[in-house]
């Protein structure tokens, strides 16, 4: 397999000087563990819906993402780099016998090493399955036709009943670019529910079923923060003659700044009711930075770059910082051929993960702040996570993150039950 050589395991080795990185082994070994840290080489959501020939099944479309970094790439004869994939879901019944399976197959060729090794613009692909209602164990695998090896996600599925007895809402899918065709309209859905490019379409598609005997559906969809207050609602009237009404909602212009927010949905037809929300995240990680942004954002790299670099940009003017910043970045961007710069990039998702998982509410500190944000960006995600539960409440009193790699685990103590987790110990 080919070597990770653009982000790094430990993020501050790579910073501290420019275009030193440390290497890692890719692995695509066959694994069921799914940690909750860190972003995916393969990501995927899926989506229930009513099955719109036959009213008796339930669909599931599932929507994967494959990054060039994951796949092996063998080099042609005309010098440019090929690799070769199988997306396959399989599902079970009760008992562990394979009842509907379903794959696509895709070929990639770029023409240099670097593209290679690029973790943004996945491809996307789409499966369809159709059962009865009910509840389901699956698998979604993504095997690599060059090197045999794999990875495997492990699904418990509900095919949701969506019998026209009364009214229903299928799944909520956030959508990141809406492209029209001679087929018709097509959506690529925004698989992390992380909204962190100002090109996305920022919005969410729904479908809503009316029951065949009742009144007409009257629908509210909106968006609320996460102190439910409502920021934009729109409401509509849809006809119960109708079978199945599908509505977008673009949102981008109720958006002013970086959070939390939930899209919720609420229908009503005459004494029928239904209610779906979803949560989703804005990070507004490739906006130009104002004064303040890069003052915050300095004092974040500061946890993982050289000393000398943090004090240069700290000692200087605004407009000096906003040079000498960019040009921190400019020469350590892994592949400075593209737009992009993925370490930049993984720096700030993980700048931003700690926000949304490790903010502490008690100490008004940020989850960038937090001794458990700071270890998260600078090793990224921990192989595994141990957690003891307090013996009077619920919450958890400490935690302990083993990185493998590294041969070190990092213990984390709340002792106040505050949800204040403080780094004790490390062996």
């Amino acid at each position: 397999m080919k070597i990770f050589t653009y982000i790094t395991i430990a993020i501050f080795i790579l910073l501290a000087v420019p275009t030193s990185f440390a290497q890692q082994k890719k692995s695509m070994a066959k694994s069921r563990h799914q940690t909750m840290f860190g972003r995916d080489l393969f990501t995927y959501r899926y989506y229930n819906y009513a099955d719109s020939t036959d009213e008796r099944l339930s669909r599931m479309d599932f929507h994967v993402g494959v990054v060039n970094d994951v796949l092996t790439f063998l080099k042609t004869d005309d010098g440019s780099y090929k690799a070769r994939y199988e997306v396959l879901v399989i599902i079970y019944n009760d008992r562990d016998e394979p009842i509907i399976e379903k794959a696509l197959s895709n070929r990639i060729v770029v023409h240099t090493y670097g593209e290679t090794n690029v973790r943004i613009n996945p491809e996307y692909h789409a499966l369809s399955l159709s059962l009865p209602p009910g509840r389901y164990t699956g698998e979604l695998q993504l095997n690599d036709l060059e090197s045999g090896e794999g990875l495997t996600k492990d699904l418990e599925l509900t095919f949701r009943d969506f019998q026209r007895d009364k009214v229903h809402l299928s799944d909520i899918m956030f959508i990141d670019k809406i492209d029209t065709t001679e087929t018709g309209v097509h959506y690529i859905p925004n698989l992390t529910h992380v909204f962190d490019d100002v090109n996305s379409a920022f919005a969410a598609h729904i479908e809503l079923y009316p029951p065949e005997k009742g009144n007409d559906v009257e629908a509210e969809l909106g968006i609320y923060d996460k102190n439910g207050s409502k920021l934009y609602a729109v409401e509509k009237s849809y006809p119960s003659t109708l079978d199945i009404v599908s509505a977008v909602v673009p949102f981008r212009q109720h958006l002013t700044k970086p959070g939390e927010y939930y899209f919720v949905v609420s229908v009503k037809s005459g004494k029928q009711t239904a209610k779906i929300q979803r949560l989703f995240s804005v990070f507004w990680g490739n906006v130009p930075l104002a004064k303040t942004n890069l003052e915050i954002a300095i004092e974040q790299l500061a946890l993982v770059a050289h000393k000398r670099d943090v004090e240069k940009m700290r000692t200087t003017n605004e407009t000096e910082q906003n040079i000498i910043y960019n040009e921190f970045w400019r020469q350590r961007d892994p592949t400075p051929n593209t737009q992009r710069n993925e370490l930049k990039e993984e720096f700030f998702h993980r700048v931003d993960f700690a926000n949304r998982n490790f903010t502490e509410i008690v100490s008004g500190r940020s989850g960038w702040q937090t001794d458990r944000g700071k270890i998260y960006i600078v090793y990224g995600a921990p192989d595994n996570v141990d957690r003891r539960e307090s013996e009077i409440t619920s919450i958890p009193s400490a935690e302990t993150w083993y990185y493998n790699r590294l041969n070190r685990k990092y213990i984390f103590a709340d002792r106040n039950g505050e949800g204040i987790y403080r780094l004790v110990r490390v062996e």
